[in-house]
């Protein structure tokens, strides 16, 4: 039950949103050459990191940083060096774990083979506002959501006001057995009987 309650808080806290690609990123190479996989950039700044590198939505390889490997005052720019074989679409995605709330980037990079083909040309750089990265759908569904956190409050709120309603009663009540003996008179005193 407080899992449950635990968890219901922690999705009423969060934000919600979608997680947007920046940039979309289409490069044309031939078969078995290397080519640069580009991914999010970030001013380090204490804080700590993952990159993962995903090829039609199934993971690759990731990179975890912590906050001791890079210095304060540099921008770090990842980049995965990878062997096209097949076309595909690749996208690094960082998330950005420490300091807290946990947020996430992407970048999508689309690699088409070409039959032999000497060079590597970039056809297109384009910042993609409305993409949203298919690594993670949301957890819960916004009506869910704010369904769950009304009756998280309305329950809340009912056992708040039981605890206040038993509360008084309790005080009464002791207020009134503090008082038993206002305004009694002693009674007559009798001789204990003889048999």
């Amino acid at each position: 039950m407080r899992v449950g309650i635990l968890v219901m808080v922690m999705v009423c806290l969060s934000d919600g949103e979608l997680h947007k690609c920046s940039v979309r990123l289409v490069v044309t190479v031939s078969k078995d050459s290397t080519t640069s996989i580009s991914c999010p950039s970030i001013t380090a700044t204490n804080s700590e990191m993952k990159y993962l590198l995903l090829f039609n939505e199934s993971y690759i390889n990731h990179i975890h940083m912590s906050k001791q490997l890079y210095s304060a005052d540099s921008v770090f720019s990842g980049q995965f060096k990878v062997t096209a074989n097949h076309s595909g679409v690749y996208i690094c995605k960082r998330e950005l774990i420490y300091p807290p709330p946990q947020r996430e980037d992407c970048h999508v990079t689309e690699v088409i083979v070409a039959e032999k083909q000497s060079s590597l040309t970039v056809n297109d750089t384009l910042p993609v506002t409305n993409q949203s990265c298919a690594v993670r759908p949301p957890l819960i569904p916004n009506v869910a959501m704010w369904a769950g956190c009304g009756v998280l409050l309305a329950y809340s709120l009912t056992v708040t006001s039981v605890a206040i309603v038993l509360w008084n009663s309790k005080m009464k009540r002791e207020e009134d057995d503090t008082n038993i003996y206002i305004n009694t008179r002693p009674g007559e005193l009798r001789k204990p009987c003889k048999v």
